[in-house]
Parts: structure tokens; C-alpha cells; sequence
């Protein structure tokens, strides 16, 4: 577990994240538009999740980092066919 002060490193498990779902994907011989008819998300979404951004962008011209909800997770596990502790794993390099 984690030390208070210590914050876990988002960006690392959002782009893990995004790889789980990529490599899954794949896994399944599904495209992204496939996914996205599963899920009900666009597939923009999916996009962006497998991508670890979403559409905002700072001053720079940065990306934000892909932030799903509980109900678009639960809804990638389910059209994956795996458990959402799957999609969730902490083995984040």
C-alpha cells in the first residue's frame, strides 16, 4: 500500500489502462467500432482510452489523460469477457 504522501502515478495507469484494453482488443479480433456498438460508447472513446487521452487540451496544446467512468469500465470488462479486476491490474512499469 501506498505511504499517505506518496500519490500514485496516473498517467502510468491510465496508459496501462489503455494497453489492457488495446491487447484485449486485439486478442478478440474486434475493431474499435465493434467495441464501441458493445459498449455503447463512441468509438472515439475507445480511441481515446487505448490512447490514454481525451479530447481536452491545456494551453500547450496537451491532451488530458483519459479518465473513463465506473459504468464505461464495467462495460469494457463485460464486451471483453473478462472480470474488471482485469482491466484494472497494478503491475503499472
Amino acid at each position: 500500500m501506498p505511504e499517505p504522501d506518496e500519490s500514485p502515478d496516473m498517467d502510468a495507469i491510465a496508459r496501462k489502462f489503455g494497453e489492457t484494453v488495446r491487447a484485449l482488443r486485439h486478442e478478440r479480433g474486434m475493431t474499435q467500432e465493434r467495441l464501441a456498438e458493445l459498449t455503447g460508447v463512441s468509438r472515439n472513446q475507445i480511441q481515446n482510452i487505448e490512447h490514454s487521452r481525451n479530447n481536452t487540451t491545456d494551453e500547450f496544446g496537451r491532451h488530458g489523460r483519459a479518465n473513463p467512468t465506473l459504468d464505461t469500465i464495467w462495460a469494457l470488462a463485460y464486451a471483453l469477457d473478462v472480470d474488471v479486476t482485469d482491466l484494472l491490474r497494478r503491475d503499472v512499469s
